[in-house]
């Protein structure tokens, strides 16, 4: 019924090219004065010169015929670059109707003009090795950009490192009121540096962009304290510095000292010097160098919550092209998707209006966005690349006031979607909001530092307004590159009832560190049928669901994740899926991470082969082992016998067990782009620097043996990770010290946000053997502090366990000791782990003055840690008060 609802929107589009039509003429020789009704200029009339002249006409042709349009319009564009500096406004009296659409067409398709946003560079001069030009407008403070294309393709501003990334050396401090004492946090805008990566250059263009978990932010730099080697910036980012643990990426650019390899560039605003480092052969007097100047080209402006819209407008086989987004001065930072950044092409309550056959390329923003009241509205055949931030958006954040608001029933079809993240990195390929019963069709979309296809926009189980989209035939791939986490080819969020993911081919999405999946149901994704997909090739799994309800995976085919191929995260109480039917590949990976022990969740009928392990294990059991406990009892552990899965072939031979299970072969034949041979062909003619994951390797243990007597006053240890706030700090003194001169400090204060800060972490990711944890405390009058162990499922497990709380030492409830204030007391904890793990631990407690230590063996603890992945120690008090930790040594023994 979506096809036939889209066919019939193309057929009900398609009535502009009725022979009936008025037909207006826009030339690059026409003059918006004359009435466009000439093909050609002849005496005192001819072809209009711009889309806003053409606009204007139909104006006044609709006042000649008394507001109403007797036939449709048809706007003929010929060959041609039409630059503007303000986008193409259509308001609701510039819409057409059903019967006399109107249509602004390129005059031959083969001949695309182009609406270039830009302005050509000339006046080019060499320097040594370098050109300049002067920009007058820039000095005189008219323009200022952020992109530069020579010869159609972007160049690099000026960045250091010119490869990879700085990273930061920790938090700043507090800012102290010297009048009041009161502290200011700098946490979320400032941090240090490490020496040498950020100098005071005095650059007021200066840009430093900083990669989060799943979002960069960009900032201008306000103050650079070198001495302390810490950077202040304008405005704050979306999360503290270090939020995700210490060493946190970034990198600066738009600097002279960067310009050092062909193909940067760089702007001063002060001189409007035009600075460029070319390439060998490259001679910009003869190059075609454009910069960006208007933010936006064509806005489709209705006002939905008045019931007006703008109807039954069309662009066709235009090219769309040239955009700037600037940074404003207090920087950029949005918490997911480059959520702020709009479209280069944008309609707000636009309805039945189409962008068909065009490209939208070499713009600072997304490509395409159908916001709020946009509603059966199409985008076809269109090639969207070399984007700022993302490709299309469809809806908003919000829920819609009224159905008028809604955006929904709007097509994505056939459309190569590719080569973005240009400037926002966090941006997405095709992003759905609160918006429902839309169809993302027969797309390729790759070449994204984030998400393929992002749908829903509400966290959690609370009611969601985006229900009923279709995502069918995509063909999804490249995503994540490499740069940042926490990412899905197909991304879903909150209810989704309705919602159908069906019959995509998704594969190579890789994350910097963690979370590069396939199919990615998180923050309660609900009731989503996902069926007939093949996904291979991720870092950290091929199916991920960190919480959600009723999902269902059927006939899917999930191959080679890096860390394993299904991963579900958190546990609830009801069912998080039902998983039936699927084939389960892995090449010694292994089948499921993180929560499969307490069975809500419906598995059977599948199909599982490891090409590297012909007796595999399922969660650490035996296939019989985890049958015995009601699951995949039906399913099945065979090769599946295709034609060449390890060459990603996944063609079944006759004879395939798979059909034991249920499971229907997947045609991919209809997968991605259709129509003319050419169109087809043209992803294969991208050219794509494919990023290739580092091998996978097993976790390194990390042994603990740290004095502090190496660490300077002030500073933060240097292997773990410290989470502070404000003035509840963790640092190495010298007021202390059970041995040599230093100790780690840790100092507590009364009404932080998060009682748990400050706190320190380490990493040791023990699996097997003994872990030994030892340390020297000596706690301040009313601190408050626990040491504990951890996994990293999530939720994580709890292995040994200990809190200081009014001089009581206690174990769970079981007081251990009476603790002195202000002495040193050395501890040593110890618990079996992997297979050895029995749910038990022992400790022992050196009290000052005495020789032998306080033992406790056999405590009781919980049966299913098996694993060392986080050793913390934590303030845990609500007053200000201190203690002191020394001498940490965490290590496994055998």
């Amino acid at each position: 019924m979506r096809y036939l609802r889209f066919i019939f929107l193309l057929a009900m589009l398609g009535c502009a090219s009725l022979a009936h039509a008025k037909t207006l003429y826009i030339a690059p020789d026409g003059r918006d004065s004359w009435t466009g009704e000439r093909m050609a200029a002849s005496g005192n009339d001819g072809p209009l010169a711009s889309l806003t002249g053409a606009r204007n006409r139909i104006r006044q042709i609709k006042a000649e015929w008394g507001e109403v349009l007797r036939e449709p319009v048809r706007v003929i564009i010929r060959k041609g670059t039409y630059s503007i500096t303000e986008p193409l406004v259509l308001e609701p009296q510039d819409s057409g109707t059903k019967e006399c659409p109107i249509v602004y067409a390129a005059e031959n398709p083969k001949r695309k003009p182009v609406i270039s946003g830009g302005r050509r560079i000339a006046g080019w001069r060499k320097a040594g090795n370098l050109w300049v030009a002067e920009l007058p407008q820039v000095r005189a403070g008219q323009w200022y950009f952020g992109a530069l294309w020579v010869n159609g393709q972007r160049r690099t501003r000026a960045r250091m490192p010119d490869k990879g990334y700085f990273f930061t050396a920790g938090k700043a401090p507090a800012l102290k009121d010297p009048a009041t004492g009161q502290e200011t946090s700098r946490e979320s805008s400032a941090f240090r540096f490490k020496p040498g990566d950020i100098k005071n250059w005095k650059r007021p263009d200066a840009q430093v962009v900083v990669y989060h978990s799943w979002e960069t932010s960009i900032h201008h730099i306000a103050s650079v304290d070198e001495a302390g080697r810490i950077v202040t910036f304008t405005g704050p980012a979306a999360w503290p510095f270090e939020y995700w643990g210490p060493n946190q990426r970034y990198h600066v650019e738009n600097l002279p000292e960067a310009l050092d390899k062909p193909g940067e560039w760089y702007l001063n605003r002060a001189s409007g010097r035009l600075t460029y480092i070319p390439f060998p052969g490259e001679d910009l007097v003869k190059a075609e160098v454009i910069a960006p100047v208007a933010r936006q080209l064509v806005l489709l402006e209705g006002k939905p919550a008045e019931s007006r819209f703008v109807e039954y407008v069309r662009f066709e086989n235009l090219n769309f092209r040239h955009t700037d987004w600037p940074i404003p001065p207090q920087g950029h930072s949005d918490g997911q998707a480059a959520f702020s950044v709009p479209g280069a092409v944008q309609g707000i309550g636009a309805r039945s209006s189409a962008v068909v056959g065009c490209e939208i390329a070499h713009v600072g923003t997304y490509g395409l966005w159908w916001r709020a009241g946009s509603q059966d509205c199409l985008a076809q055949k269109c090639d969207i690349h070399d984007l700022g931030a993302g490709g299309i958006r469809l809806g908003e954040g919000g829920d819609p006031a009224s159905e008028n608001e809604a955006a929904m029933r709007n097509t994505v079809d056939n459309c190569f979607i590719h080569d973005g993240s240009k400037i926002f990195r966090g941006a997405v390929g095709v992003w759905v909001g609160r918006s429902s019963y839309n169809t993302l069709s027969h797309n390729e979309i790759c070449d994204f530092d984030y998400t393929g296809v992002s749908i829903g926009w509400s966290w959690g189980y609370a009611p969601s307004s985006a229900n009923h989209n279709v995502l069918e035939y995509n063909h999804i791939h490249d995503i994540g590159r490499g740069v940042l986490n926490d990412m899905g080819a197909v991304y879903t969020l909150g209810i989704s009832s309705g919602t159908v993911e069906r019959n995509n081919l998704i594969h190579d999405i890789y994350c910097y560190i963690f979370g590069g999946w396939g199919v990615y149901t998180d923050e309660g994704s609900t009731d989503i049928l996902i069926e007939n997909n093949i996904v291979y090739n991720t870092s950290s799994g091929c199916f991920h669901q960190h919480y959600g309800k009723d999902n269902l995976l059927r006939n899917n085919v999930f191959a080679f994740g890096l860390e394993g191929v299904l991963r579900r995260s958190r546990i609830e109480e009801h069912n998080s899926f039902t998983f039936q039917g699927n084939i389960v590949l892995s090449r010694g990976t292994g089948f499921h991470i993180v929560n499969w022990e307490d069975g809500h969740y419906t598995i059977d009928r599948n199909l599982y082969w490891d090409y590297a392990n012909p007796s595999p294990t399922f969660f650490g059991l035996s296939f019989d082992e985890w049958k015995s406990k009601g699951r995949d009892r039906n399913s099945l552990v065979a090769d599946p016998l295709m034609v060449n899965a390890l060459r990603y072939d996944f063609r079944l031979k006759p004879g395939s067990p798979a059909s034991q299970v249920g499971f229907t072969p997947i045609d991919i034949s209809r997968i991605g782009l259709y129509g003319d041979p050419e169109w087809v062909r043209l992803p294969k003619t991208a050219k794509r620097v494919r990023y290739v994951p580092p091998r996978p390797r097993p976790a390194r243990p990390l042994n603990v043996q740290e004095g502090f007597e190496n660490t300077a006053p002030g500073e933060k240890a240097g292997v773990a990770a410290t989470y502070e706030e404000g003035s509840a700090t963790v640092r190495v003194t010298e007021e202390a010290a059970a041995t040599g001169k230093r100790s780690l400090k840790f100092s507590d204060m009364p009404g932080l946000a998060f009682r748990f800060n400050p706190h320190l972490a380490y990493f040791p990711s023990y699996e097997q053997g003994t872990a030994v944890v030892s340390f020297d405390l000596r706690a301040e009058p009313g601190a408050v502090l626990y040491h504990e162990w951890r996994d990293a499922y999530q939720p994580y497990r709890v292995g040994p366990s200990i809190r200081l709380e009014e001089g009581a030492l206690k174990a769970g409830n079981k007081e251990l000791a009476r603790i002195p204030d202000n002495r040193w007391v050395h501890l040593e904890i110890r618990s079996a782990l992997g297979q050895m793990a029995a749910g038990t631990w022992d400790i022992a407690i050196t009290l000052p003055g005495s020789r032998s230590p306080l033992t406790y063996r056999s405590l009781p603890g919980n049966p299913t840690f098996q694993r060392l992945q986080w050793v913390g120690f934590v303030a845990d008090g609500d007053r200000q008060a201190a203690f002191y930790v020394d001498n940490v040594r965490v290590r496994a023994v055998k």
